[in-house]
């Protein structure tokens, strides 16, 4: 006979009542806002000013504090809600909200689970076609992987795969404010053993996404990550250039666990992912490093490699280091225009060779952060 899993009154006590070791309750009762369990799922929703000024081994207990404080302190209140309720139940999925952060172990997004955004700085550098390559070419190494096109007024992923609709909807889908269960969450698509999300699967390509306002894109990035039934490990997003709305909310609510560069070597290119560069540093999210796209052109003649652009060190004195260098390729756009990527068209090409050493940089970075396991606190 199946187990029946936690319910709310038993996540409650677990949280407001001593634990093993005579460990002092993780909340008080005001800070609890709500509890949801359901789908093998615990979802607790925090809320309250409270502050607990007593110590547990030497340790300052977590306090729940207001929004004009840093978003450190609001993580380590989930990082201790999700380590108490690990104990007590140790076969449930978790998540902690907390105002508009959400925290499942790990990085964020889960234990030994990542989300990474590709980003660029400036537009027309081959950002989104690196990351539907990039995202194919780490499910061929054997990673579960997922793709959000974070892009929500300029949708392209769906047009490289293949998959846009044809018929417009009346409005776009957005996410409830509370927690949902999880048997309501969105399901991703399915294609070329990749998992996607986008505004793009439900506005065809002729008509514009009408997405303007802060709390809009907050609701849906957050939505795509946290309300989506997600089987993945690894996500991407795929996001749009500059340092706006949707850059914002990636690096200050969405739980990063790194960021990858894709720029021309132009110094024009890098001016622009300096800003950006700038806006993850202020929000301490890791740069893996930069997919220098564009880099080369093979000469027809010769064979030999012929630089596109004067090379600026702008990102490499910034200590961003270079992942792999695309050449440029006509069939790299011919093959994104017709929804079959060139890492599946061509896939012992030179550019799939070189997407194979830029997926095995992401690799290792990922399985060392695995090992170092330094995202919560002790």
């Amino acid at each position: 006979m199946a187990t029946a899993g936690p319910d709310a009154h038993a996540v409650r006590s677990a949280l407001l009542s001593a634990g093993p070791d005579a460990a002092p309750p993780v909340l008080a009762e005001a800070d609890l806002a709500d509890v949801l369990c359901a789908d093998g799922w615990i979802i607790v929703t925090l809320g309250g000013t409270a502050a607990a000024d007593a110590t547990a081994g030497g340790a300052p207990r977590p306090r729940i504090v207001g929004p004009a404080e840093q978003d450190a302190v609001v993580r380590d209140v989930a990082v201790h809600v999700c380590r108490r309720l690990r104990t007590a139940f140790p076969n449930a999925s978790l998540e902690v909200r907390a105002g508009s952060r959400s925290y499942r172990g790990g990085a964020g997004f889960g234990e030994r689970k990542h989300v990474l955004a590709v980003l660029g700085g400036k537009g027309g550098v081959g950002k989104s076609t690196v990351a539907v390559n990039l995202a194919l070419t780490l499910a061929a190494m054997g990673h579960a992987v997922g793709l959000i096109d974070g892009d929500l007024n300029s949708p392209d992923v769906p047009h490289m795969l293949g998959a846009s609709p044809t018929q417009r909807p009346r409005r776009t889908r957005t996410f409830p404010v509370s927690a949902a269960a999880p048997s309501a969450w969105r399901r991703p698509l399915q294609r070329y053993g990749v998992e996607v999300v986008s505004v793009g699967f439900e506005v065809p390509e002729r008509f514009p996404p009408v997405i303007s306002s802060r709390m809009l894109v907050a609701s849906l990035l957050r939505g795509f990550i946290f309300q989506t039934a997600w089987s993945a490990d690894v996500l991407l997003i795929d996001a749009p250039p500059g340092t706006g709305e949707e850059l914002q909310v990636m690096a200050g609510e969405l739980p990063l666990s790194g960021a990858i560069f894709v720029t021309t070597p132009q110094d024009l290119a890098q001016m622009d992912a300096e800003r950006t560069l700038t806006l993850l540093r202020e929000r301490n999210v890791p740069v893996l490093g930069m997919v220098q796209n564009m880099a080369t052109l093979t000469c027809p003649h010769c064979s030999a490699a012929i630089d596109m652009y004067r090379l600026s060190p702008r990102l490499l004195q910034a200590g961003v280091s270079v992942l792999g260098r695309i050449p440029f390729d006509v069939q790299l756009s011919v093959t994104a225009d017709e929804g079959r990527p060139l890492v599946l068209g061509d896939p012992r090409g030179p550019i799939a060779r070189e997407f194979a050493q830029i997926g095995s940089a992401v690799r290792r970075w990922l399985a060392e952060r695995d090992r170092a396991g330094a995202y919560e606190p002790a």
